[in-house]
């Protein structure tokens, strides 16, 4: 009785020690994840901002010399400044989004202090059958293509087919193609049945947020034959 309540406490004291250095490994973890560079300290290889920003040519900027030295400096002037006291004048989003920041990168977090550059928005028509992209009058052309990102709020394409008059395009038909997922990606089709022969071209468009730029599809051009 004795010696199984001994391997008892030793197996509990064992299982103890593993938790709690569970525990600590995650604790440390977490700090470095959220470590910080500052203007003077750099933090998992990114900064500090006084690598590029070097004190005689911030203070000789004219809006850092004319300002006061309590904009900048929370104590005093043998205090550095804080990347916050920065964002009060150039705001965040501007010094987030700027190249020379978002190009670093480390191992935990996606760029300094946390930022993820915006995904570009892109739409294209991929798929056109028949691939040679010569169809004959009143037979029928099909289109596809797809959007990113996955998750834009968009839920549909407005589609453009024009024909060619002497230098310029004429616009001969236009609708809409409901965008759906499909494969992994954001997908739409449509198509398109001439009744004349000749030069023409197609586009796709979509507003990737409300209220956003339309983003449009290059141009495919095909004959009618």
């Amino acid at each position: 009785m004795h010696r199984t309540t001994s391997k008892g406490k030793g197996r509990s004291l064992m299982l103890l020690l593993l938790v709690l250095a569970a525990v600590a490994l995650f604790g440390i973890l977490v700090q470095q994840a959220l470590a910080l560079p500052t203007f003077t300290d750099p933090s998992q290889g990114i900064g500090p901002c006084q690598k590029c920003h070097t004190m005689d040519s911030t203070h000789a900027k004219p809006a850092h010399a004319a300002a006061s030295c309590d904009k900048c400096h929370v104590t005093n002037t043998a205090t550095p400044p804080l990347p916050t006291a920065c964002a009060s004048c150039h705001t965040e989003a501007t010094i987030l989004a700027n190249t020379a920041h978002t190009v670093q990168k480390c191992s935990t977090t996606p760029g300094c202090h946390g930022y993820v550059a915006p995904v570009e928005a892109t739409i294209a028509i991929d798929t056109i059958s028949p691939p040679n992209k010569v169809v004959k009058v009143k037979k029928t052309i099909k289109f596809s293509g797809g959007v990113t990102p996955v998750d834009t709020v968009a839920t549909s394409v407005r589609w453009v087919v024009e024909m060619k008059s002497g230098s310029s395009w004429k616009q001969v038909k236009a609708g809409s193609a409901t965008l759906g997922f499909l494969g992994g990606a954001m997908r739409f089709a449509y198509s398109y049945k001439p009744v004349k022969k000749g030069s023409f071209r197609t586009s796709a468009s979509f507003y990737n947020l409300l209220g956003g730029p339309k983003i449009t599809s290059k141009a495919v051009l095909f004959k009618v034959k």
